[in-house]
């Protein structure tokens, strides 16, 4: 599967607006739930701008071998192209979840400790 095929990255894709939706907020919470239960949570940057904890997307993120019930959380710049892609993959790799970026990297807020 090429994945650079399933979407633009330097557009904001109409089509966006993924059922499964974090807020940054959720994310932090919800990756320490999940990291707790022995779940792992992997933030995809899919639009070549890094925030902390983030991998860019490639095609070889799903060649590796990530554990069944695996969280992928998508951002772009806005959560428009990254739920367009959320929708293409969820059918095709049924056992991950993935997780649309409510906001993007536009709405991007570092961890608060």
């Amino acid at each position: 599967m090429d994945i650079s095929k399933l979407y633009t990255k330097n557009a904001c894709s109409l089509e966006g607006g993924g059922s499964d939706k974090w807020t940054w907020q959720e994310y932090y919470k919800k990756k320490a739930e999940l990291s707790e239960q022995g779940i792992e949570v992997v933030l995809i940057d899919m639009i070549n701008q890094p925030v902390a904890g983030s991998i860019p997307i490639s095609n070889e993120l799903f060649e590796k071998k990530y554990p069944d019930g695996t969280y992928f959380v998508l951002y772009c710049h806005s959560g428009g192209t990254s739920g367009h892609l959320q929708k293409q993959l969820k059918p095709k790799l049924t056992q991950y979840h993935f997780i649309n970026m409510t906001g993007g990297v536009g709405a991007y807020q570092p961890e608060k400790n």
